[in-house]
């Protein structure tokens, strides 16, 4: 069974003076299923038609078959799995932000809201009152990570996807790197797995390290 994915919500990445970087990552988990997902069946990792032909569907999906694995589920093949897990990935080119090498921006510089993502930078600027001496344009890009848990034994009988729950991740940032994100990401809706939710998650130079180096 086919599954096409359309829309995600996604937030960023933030680094600020003088601290190290931290991916930000949003989850969004939605129940869709009055029926829980069933616990120590059998499953598979899908593709979506948007990524079933990308060379690196198979290492993503790795990191999602070692979350189910340590959850108890049992992998086998899509003709005989109670769960198929679909997984889907994009990055896209958002616009461009102020980045400065120097002195911090000063407040409301770069529009409400916005800051800068390079050194002296941040959502916070604290009480800059200098320029920046070399301020340059830094691309951004908007980072997605979708997993949809489905029933594929009902969905056999119906002939329709009989979805369970969906998790949808999001990070933007200045980098579309996704072998080094997609790891945060996939822990970041495990910790949510066939929950209804909302949440934020920031992960340190040290933590993010720590996720890539077990996946």
């Amino acid at each position: 069974m086919k599954l096409s994915y359309g829309s995600v919500v996604i937030f960023g990445l933030l680094t600020c003076a003088g601290c190290a970087q931290t991916v930000t990552v949003h989850v969004s988990g939605t129940g869709t299923s009055p029926d829980p997902i069933p616990q120590h069946v059998t499953y598979t990792v899908m593709p979506t038609n948007e990524v079933e032909t990308d060379a690196a569907f198979p290492e993503y999906a790795r990191l999602v078959s070692t979350k189910m694995d340590a959850r108890g589920y049992k992998k086998t093949t899509g003709k005989t799995a109670q769960l198929g897990v679909y997984l889907a990935y994009a990055s896209t080119a958002v616009g461009t932000s102020a980045t400065a090498d120097g002195a911090p921006v000063p407040p409301m510089s770069a529009g409400a809201g916005m800051g800068p993502s390079g050194p002296g930078g941040g959502d916070s600027y604290g009480m800059a009152t200098s320029t920046p001496s070399e301020a340059t344009s830094r691309r951004q890009y908007k980072n997605q990570l979708v997993i949809v848990v489905l029933d594929l034994q009902k969905s056999r009988g119906t002939g329709a996807a009989a979805e369970l729950w969906r998790g949808e991740t999001m990070n933007t940032s200045s980098s579309n790197d996704l072998t080094q994100l997609a790891p945060l990401m996939v822990e970041a809706a495990f910790q949510h797995f066939g929950e209804t939710t909302s949440a934020r998650h920031e992960f340190t130079d040290e933590e993010s390290k720590k996720i890539r180096e077990s996946q």
